[in-house]
């Protein structure tokens, strides 16, 4: 780093503040004067922080400092007599300042960022949401999944719900509004489908309605590849999507369903248990567990589940952690009779579990990448791309691998040894001849036997045992 923490107090003296435009894409502004100092060190404070942090300039040309943007927020650069200040006004988005910097007579340039931000929590979101586990069927979300439900590409993709009465009552209510140009907007090639359709449904959650209208959330960008712009597909046909739910009268239909919401809220909240499974989580990876999770889910979703998470901090500089997860909803096991309910308990819970898991799972395979990489590298013999294409690296192969896996470890700790059995034998199933993960069967037993050979050592430690089998199997 090009910077060091001093334990001083500078005198704040007279600010000079710098005006930018609006929000819009990254910014940046090259300042044409020259900061002279003849000290060998600047003050940089962002208003966030206590005291100013002293950068010095040693073989660097670039002197640099950022911090993550905010409402409001400034960063004051100290001087001998004097100080400046800017602002951030382009607020969600990243913003750089470029000054030129003169320190005891050597030349540098001083950079300074506002980093963009996925999404920014006001104090009193924070306040009310932590600690809590919450399960929803968001308004916006229900819109986007009817959405790619009645759009040309939905039904030959699957991973939706296709027959029952609530896809009837769909189907009515939306049949006469399939002619409507949003439609034509979401009729994406089928190579693109996959990413086009997460990329629309989880964006959904940066908007909700006020009257017809669909207004920001504290959520600026879910999930895409375009993390400068947030540009993605649901805010780039927002006024398709607006105006189709005016059109179709969607909120009348949300309504109607409130009461068939609430139901499977419940259901959903009884046998789903995020704050047990981050316990058992935290316990192996020596990792606390997210201050707020919410379990996102539509009537609609089959398959393609996924997590994301976001960070922020109250009014008194407290961190706060949150996780998204996008499941399906429980009626996906209630309409199959030869289960009990303890096994539809167990089929959704690893459902949730193996995107939750993915928040612990991934940080730790990181730091085993390249060992992983050069094992995983054989496609065919792992996972064919013809059957996992989606998951398009070798840390990502095996990061399924291990998500999976692990829950037969948490099923085992946590079900009847029946239900244990049947939910793992599911998994081995599902993953090794449905989803293309063709050793899969292999990798989870060793895992449960590695796991019971090792009792008091935690998942984290186990590690470099799971990659030296890996290792081993693969030869």
């Amino acid at each position: 780093m090009l910077f060091r923490y001093v334990l001083i107090l500078l005198a704040l003296v007279p600010v000079l503040t710098f005006a930018q435009p609006g929000g819009g894409p990254p910014t940046t502004f090259f300042h044409k004067d020259t900061l002279k100092i003849s000290a060998n060190a600047v003050g940089v404070r962002f208003s966030h922080m206590t005291t100013p942090m002293m950068l010095t300039g040693k073989q660097w040309d670039v002197i640099d400092l950022g911090s993550d943007g905010a409402p409001g927020k400034t960063v004051t650069v100290y001087l001998a007599n004097d100080s400046i200040q800017i602002r951030n006004d382009n607020f969600p988005f990243e913003e750089k300042h470029y000054f030129p910097l003169e320190l005891a007579g050597r030349k540098y340039k001083l950079r300074l960022r506002f980093n963009s931000v996925p999404a920014f929590f006001p104090a009193d979101y924070i306040r009310e949401n932590r600690g809590r586990a919450l399960v929803e069927i968001p308004e916006t979300f229900e819109l986007a999944n009817i959405l790619l439900l009645l759009s040309p590409t939905g039904p030959k993709k699957g991973s939706m719900i296709e027959t029952g009465p609530y896809h009837e009552e769909v189907m009515a209510h939306f049949k006469s509004y399939l002619g409507h140009p949003v439609f034509k907007a979401l009729d994406v090639p089928e190579v693109g489908y996959v990413h086009n359709y997460y990329e629309f449904r989880e964006n959904s959650m940066c908007y909700q309605f006020s009257g017809d209208k669909l207004v920001p959330t504290p959520y600026f960008f879910v999930y895409g590849s375009d993390d400068s712009t947030f540009s993605n597909a649901f805010r780039n046909n927002i006024g398709l999507v607006e105006d189709f739910a005016k059109t179709s009268k969607f909120r009348e239909f949300y309504q109607k369903h409130l009461p068939y919401y609430r139901k499977l809220i419940t259901r959903q909240a009884e046998w789903s248990d995020v704050p047990g499974m981050q316990r058992w989580l935290s316990k192996e990876f020596a990792r606390k567990g997210f201050d707020t999770s919410k379990l996102i889910f539509s009537p609609i979703i089959y398959s393609r589940h996924s997590t994301q998470q976001f960070a922020g901090s109250d009014e008194n500089r407290r961190s706060f952690e949150e996780m998204l997860l996008f499941v399906n909803g429980p009626e996906v096991y209630t309409t199959q009779p030869e289960l009990n309910d303890q096994q539809r308990r167990g089929l959704l819970s690893g459902t949730i579990f193996t995107e939750v898991d993915h928040n612990y799972v991934n940080p730790r395979t990181a730091d085993f990448a390249l060992s992983i990489d050069s094992i995983f590298a054989d496609r065919d013999f792992w996972a064919p791309v013809s059957k996992s294409g989606f998951y398009t690296t070798p840390v990502a192969v095996f990061n399924e691998y291990m998500t999976h896996a692990l829950f037969s470890l948490y099923a085992l700790d946590t079900f009847d040894e029946p239900t244990a059995k049947f939910l793992i034998a599911r998994r081995e199933t599902m993953n090794a001849e449905n989803r293309g993960f063709v050793k899969f069967r292999e990798f989870n037993t060793a895992l449960i036997k590695l796991k019971k050979e090792n009792a008091d050592k935690t998942v984290a430690a186990l590690y470099p045992k799971i990659v030296g089998w890996c290792r081993e199997f693969a030869r």
